[in-house]
């Protein structure tokens, strides 16, 4: 039986996940799952920690080739492992072949460096934000700004629709300082919204607007976000969270 945890250092946008027991092959599948969920968030970099962690089966090495390439080409994101401290899969991940086809590291400090020192972050724009009236549509205006400059018109009602919704929630609900950040990061557009709040999301009426880009039926504000975003959730620690949505790029191919 293996288990999993998961860890979001929103600061350096990392997500750890440690997981640990013996894979066995009807267990794949979780494995994959808790790997996927953390991709999708796209952070710069997911970690997992394999130290007490090991595969009977074999089957995991090319499990984790494939989740690696899946992170790479769909979410722009750096997959780093952990190696284990022992037993068969710590054997075979030792081969050379597998030593140049993953990121691997003996211990968590020097994942978390590699980390901070691989690929640069994705190219964004950052806004600060009160919490005022003012802040929905100002985040709507640099979601728009971004996806002009990155030539996906395509996506952009969605983009100024999510954040918008995110920002009013922020606003409302959390009352403190907002931060709100827009990136390409593989085959989609991120938008992050961090406050001072580490409690989840309030589900807030969205505000009247007149703005026809901005419409959208009557109902729950994150009801908003799920009909206009690919997917979306939230990271919390203990400074605040971030609540973050992405939208597929038009003409990407889906993971």
């Amino acid at each position: 039986m293996i288990t999993a945890e998961t860890v979001h250092d929103l600061d350096r946008e990392l997500i750890w996940i440690t997981v640990e027991g013996r894979l066995t092959l009807a267990e794949k599948l979780d494995m994959r799952v808790w790997i996927g969920k953390a991709l999708v968030a796209c952070p710069r970099a997911v970690i997992v920690d394999l130290t007490a962690f090991d595969d009977p089966t074999g089957t995991a090495a090319s499990m984790f080739q494939a989740a690696a390439d899946s992170a790479r080409e769909y979410y722009g994101v750096l997959l780093l492992w952990v190696t284990p401290a022992g037993g068969p899969l710590r054997t075979q991940l030792d081969l050379g072949f597998w030593r140049r086809k993953l990121h691997l590291f003996e211990d968590r400090a020097r994942a978390g460096v590699a980390a901070q020192a691989g690929p640069p972050p994705p190219e964004r724009f950052r806004l600060a934000l009160d919490p005022d009236g003012l802040a929905p549509s100002r985040a709507a205006l640099l979601a728009q700004d971004a996806c002009t400059m990155w030539g996906v018109p395509e996506v952009t009602a969605a983009a100024r629709r999510v954040a918008f919704e995110l920002v009013h929630n922020a606003a409302v609900h959390a009352g403190t300082a907002i931060a709100v950040t827009v990136s390409l990061r593989g085959s989609y557009l991120h938008l992050g919204v961090r406050d001072g709040r580490p409690d989840a999301p309030a589900r807030l009426l969205p505000l009247r607007r007149s703005d026809p880009v901005l419409a959208d039926p009557p109902g729950d504000g994150l009801h908003v976000v799920d009909r206009n975003a690919t997917a979306w959730g939230c990271a919390a620690d203990g400074h605040g969270k971030t609540v973050w949505a992405v939208i597929r790029l038009p003409g990407s191919v889906a993971p």
